[in-house]
């Protein structure tokens, strides 16, 4: 599980100063911090962790590469996910044999619960499992996805929008629809466990 503390944003910023100067270390610095998140992020996306470690490696060899031509982003982590996701969905689409990658809202994304930190019996783990988990997988990847951004990468609305490719708006409506639908889809006490959870980056 990832936070986005501010100290690490300060830090990323330094570090992407450095590496426009020529400085390797700081592109080292970089991916230690954000590999592994990019990797759990992608791994949403497609079951194939070769192609995942792959656009990583090439997300940050590029950035090397044309580190004189690429402007300081606001928010580096925001930069890194907007672009790896991008890379994803281009190789995604390239070994599907299509000629050209097309932006669409239908892509898979793939969260399941993670039931292992909850304080209760075996059993009724499994149980409570089985009520949450059906709920979580209707709702559309889009919305899944908003919702890991959200909670999972602790990403503000705007960082979401940024993400994604979509406007603010869109971003607000994605998360209300996600949690109105959760929220009639399962009892009262089931919706909160739900949000614990969520709160408690509990599902992977």
């Amino acid at each position: 599980m990832t936070i986005q503390h501010p100290k690490h944003s300060a830090s990323a910023k330094q570090h992407w100063l450095l590496l426009k100067n020529g400085n390797a270390a700081a592109l080292e610095s970089l991916y230690k911090l954000y590999a592994n998140s990019l990797y759990n992020y992608g791994s949403k996306f497609s079951l194939d962790k070769d192609l995942i470690k792959e656009c990583i490696q090439e997300l940050f060899v590029n950035i090397w590469t044309r580190r004189d031509f690429i402007s300081n982003p606001a928010d580096v982590k925001n930069y890194l996910f907007k672009s790896f996701r991008l890379s994803v969905f281009k190789k995604i689409s390239l070994l599907q044999k299509h000629q050209e990658y097309v932006e669409t809202e239908d892509y898979p994304f793939s969260i399941t619960l993670s039931m292992e930190d909850i304080i209760v019996e075996g059993e009724k783990k499994e149980e409570l499992k089985k009520r949450l988990e059906p709920a979580l997988q209707k709702l559309t990847d889009r919305q899944k996805e908003a919702v890991f951004l959200k909670f999972y990468e602790n990403l503000s609305y705007d960082e979401i929008a940024g993400v994604m490719g979509i406007s603010v708006k869109a971003t607000y409506k994605l998360m209300a629809r996600s949690m109105e639908f959760l929220r009639e889809n399962l009892s009262k006490d089931e919706f909160f466990i739900l949000l614990s959870l969520f709160y408690m980056k509990l599902f992977t």
